[in-house]
């Protein structure tokens, strides 16, 4: 048997790019002022510290995912290893059967709750990447009115082709968090709690055979 063969370690993904998304937003004044300003949400996330901030809570919600799926894995091969015993090395076919369904139903339930559990991680990065814009955009704004510039685009979407230096506001930006040092969100933070998802991920894996088990 290859049981576990298709369980692998949660991808950790692209480490933030906290610039991605669609539209970022620009100042309530735009009605009366002109122009484009342009900022460059990966450097002012990395300027602030706020990208390593991000990184390290999504990592100990990965590794806590990981872990879940580790300790599931393991007590389905404990529950093959204890059937295969059970039923001794003079398994009938029938029994020989039994196994191997419960193998295949172990490894589908692996399989369907790693990508539970990756979905959970990328949902959890589009959520803290979102808390980040939300932090940037008032600073942003106001940086951009000083410039009499009314709307304000990421540079990150990908659709700017050249930018005008005298439009970047980045360096304006970062400069103004090292002033007004804002607050970073709480949940974009590492956490200790526990994380009712990697312990939902570990029942719906730990459970996977016993309906096969119990036959």
């Amino acid at each position: 048997m290859r049981f576990g063969s298709a369980v692998v370690m949660l991808a950790a993904g692209a480490l933030f790019s906290v610039g991605c998304g669609s539209q970022f937003g620009g100042s309530s004044a735009s009605s009366t002022k002109g122009g484009l300003a342009v900022i460059d949400l990966d450097v002012v996330g990395k300027s602030i510290g706020r990208t390593q901030e991000m990184n390290d809570a999504l990592n100990v919600r990965k590794s806590a995912l990981d872990q879940a799926l580790q300790r599931g894995q393991a007590d389905l091969k404990r529950q093959l290893t204890d059937k295969k015993d059970e039923f001794g090395e003079s398994a009938t076919d029938e029994q020989k059967l039994q196994l191997a369904q419960m193998e295949r139903n172990a490894n589908n339930q692996l399989v369907q709750a790693a990508r539970k559990a990756q979905a959970q991680l990328e949902d959890e990065r589009q959520r803290m990447i979102a808390q980040f814009r939300a932090e940037v955009r008032p600073v942003a704004q106001q940086v951009a009115a000083e410039r009499g510039l009314g709307v304000v685009i990421p540079k990150n979407e990908g659709f700017l082709l050249s930018v005008d230096p005298g439009v970047d506001i980045t360096a304006d930006v970062v400069k103004a968090y090292g002033t007004k040092k804002p607050t970073a969100p709480t949940a974009a933070k590492p956490s200790t709690k526990p994380i009712p998802e990697a312990a939902e991920s570990a029942s719906l894996i730990q459970n996977s055979a016993q309906e096969t088990t119990n036959r």
